[in-house]
């Protein structure tokens, strides 16, 4: 009587594990979206003609530290959201190669939020015109990292849309393509030319904010 050696054959479906990763990157891009938004919209709005008195006037806000930290949370996930895309393969091959460069730069945006959340502890020496080493590298890190940010956001945005060619993407990349794109200039029309009116670009970082969390939703649905 012949036995039969063979091993049974187990079957597992790659459904569920890729399922769970899905989940999780889309859980990624709507918690750091919506905590960019709640940061931005606790953010403090300065006032006077300078930009030394416009950041003073922000110093004092109650609202300084707790927007700031939501804000850097906010980032902070937004680029661990980039490093989970890529993992996962979320929006195709055509997107794959820049969501590593786009990490990055998120993570260059959340690097320059430590010493902008700390600036306001020299509110005291920029004041009386003493030294303030923290302000100013917040300061140089916002002119390289606001570009950096709001012009990736830009350029991944309309890769995605690209690449899924529905009407949801291409809306979200269209929100994601003005507020990045007005975010981008902010920090260094304001530091150059110091006129404090500019800073209404800042708030334009919503766009971006809104296309993670869209975006997010849609990695859900899908």
């Amino acid at each position: 009587m012949a036995i039969d050696t063979t091993t049974p054959t187990v079957r597992v479906s790659p459904a569920a594990p890729d399922r769970t990763a899905t989940r999780v990157t889309a859980s990624l891009f709507v918690s750091g979206g919506l905590l960019l938004a709640v940061g931005g919209q606790l953010h403090p709005h300065g006032s006077g003609e300078t930009v030394d008195q416009h950041l003073l006037s922000m110093f004092e806000s109650p609202t300084w530290y707790a927007s700031h930290l939501i804000a850097l949370a906010g980032s902070v996930l937004c680029a661990l959201a980039f490093v989970a895309a890529w993992r996962t393969r979320a929006f195709g091959p055509a997107v794959q190669r820049w969501l590593p460069v786009t990490a990055g730069l998120w993570a260059l945006g959340a690097v320059e939020q430590v010493p902008h959340l700390l600036a306001a502890r020299e509110a005291h020496a920029l004041e009386h015109h003493h030294a303030t080493p923290v302000l100013d590298l917040h300061l140089v890190l916002q002119m390289v990292a606001t570009p950096a940010v709001g012009l990736s956001g830009v350029l991944i945005a309309v890769a995605v849309a690209r690449a899924a060619r529905t009407r949801a993407a291409v809306a979200l990349a269209v929100v994601a393509v003005v507020g990045g794109a007005l975010y981008a200039v902010s920090a260094p029309l304001v530091v150059i030319s110091g006129n404090t009116a500019l800073t209404v670009l800042f708030p334009f970082q919503a766009g971006l904010a809104i296309w993670m969390a869209g975006t997010g939703v849609r990695l859900f649905r899908s």
